[in-house]
């Protein structure tokens, strides 16, 4: 609503959101918008009941409500966090996750033999961003790389 003025009150953005199958908010948005919402008729109870569905649809698949011993996950610690195996899977997610929106006359991959003495633009407001990589679910991780230290690494044959 205001960062991107799609709608103009709480209203019609707890509207818009649920209607679009958002059925969890993050924050504390439709816990004090949705009972205007509501008493405005700008949603129904049956949207509300819908959200939930959904939402207790997906932690009963999950086994949100199974006993602890029937849940593997329940057994993972500290140790299992941070392991050559996730190293392996974060990285192999990340490559296969990549898409390319349009590759104008070719120009990607890149070759790193024709930019000897060329300059590149590297351009955007996360080019130089680590800490936002991550998002907001996230632990310490180990390492970051962010897009500039990644590309200088392989142009200077670091990596």
């Amino acid at each position: 609503m205001t960062g991107h003025n799609y709608t103009s009150t709480s209203e019609d953005t707890v509207a818009a959101a649920l209607h679009a199958g958002v059925d969890i908010d993050c924050g504390n948005f439709y816990q004090t918008k949705a009972k205007s919402a509501l008493a405005n008729h700008t949603i129904v109870e049956a949207d509300i009941d819908l959200a939930l569905i959904r939402a207790f649809n997906v932690l009963i698949r999950l086994g949100y409500f199974d006993p602890p011993e029937q849940q593997p996950y329940r057994n993972l610690t500290v140790a299992d966090i941070d392991t050559a195996e996730a190293r392996q899977l974060a990285l192999q997610s990340s490559q296969e996750s990549m898409v390319l929106l349009k590759n104008v006359n070719h120009a990607l991959p890149l070759n790193l033999d024709q930019l000897t003495n060329k300059k590149i633009a590297l351009i955007g407001p996360s080019i130089n961003a680590t800490v936002l990589m991550q998002g907001s679910y996230h632990g310490r991780a180990p390492f970051l790389i962010d897009p500039i230290t990644a590309f200088k690494a392989i142009t200077t044959g670091i990596i």
